[in-house]
């Protein structure tokens, strides 16, 4: 009957909101949303870990900042600031002699051929001691050969200069400076040649000088490299 005990208890209460008790199986379905969206947030962030895990880290490590050429710079010719460009290069493929700053370059002579994008290190520039220890007639220059790192030319060393062409010996028993291998140049799309530098007074210095404006086309100027002062066979 509508008016008995049994059947009154089920109806909703008229003139205030609904309310149902909070049973056992209402406190366990709302447990089980609960443990759903926690369960879909922690899949979301594990997502986002592997995906940040597995990323591939720049080649070489984080980048550092490296000098670089604008252009091609011939030999001789003295940095201004619009000659320069710092870049970023991981760690590992920049040399270790790499300059990081224009404030290292400007004003200072290229001592060879420097070639647009090459990365600027203080072996291709002519310090202020590239002749500390030498006599003091002794003059740095710069001269073009055949690879020199086939023979291990290294600073310090002693060599001889022969032309490709006749074999005339155009300088004998002097001192390297610096060695600069031979790279591509960008700029002119062609071979730039190995040079090294040399310590010469002043007539090994116009020896040289002759000797490089007599090669002809497709001569060149070789090393040779001397033996240490107290080696044996």
């Amino acid at each position: 009957m509508a008016g008995s005990p049994a059947s009154s208890r089920w109806l909703r209460p008229r003139g205030r909101a609904a309310s149902w008790p909070d049973g056992p199986r209402r406190r366990q379905a709302r447990r089980a949303r609960w443990r759903r969206w926690a369960a879909a947030a922690l899949a979301a962030i594990a997502v986002v870990v592997t995906v940040s895990a597995l990323r591939p880290a720049p080649a070489g490590g984080a980048g550092v900042p490296t000098l670089v050429l604008a252009h091609d710079v011939a030999a001789g010719e003295r940095l201004a600031a619009d000659d320069l460009v710092l870049a970023t290069r991981p760690g590992a493929q920049r040399p270790a002699a790499a300059l990081s700053s224009a404030g290292a370059a400007v004003g200072r002579v290229a001592a060879g051929p420097l070639a647009a994008n090459e990365v600027l290190t203080s072996a291709r520039l002519v310090g202020d001691d590239l002749l500390a220890g030498q006599p003091d007639d002794r003059v740095a220059l710069s001269v073009p050969v055949l690879d020199a790192a086939t023979v291990g030319v290294r600073p310090g060393h002693h060599v001889d200069l022969y032309a490709t062409g006749t074999g005339a010996r155009a300088a004998t028993d002097v001192v390297v400076l610096a060695v600069h291998d031979a790279h591509d140049s960008e700029g002119l799309g062609a071979a730039a040649p190995a040079q090294v530098v040399l310590a010469l007074d002043p007539g090994q210095a116009g020896e040289v000088a002759r000797a490089l404006s007599a090669l002809q086309a497709g001569q060149s100027l070789v090393v040779a490299l001397r033996r240490e002062t107290g080696q044996t066979q």
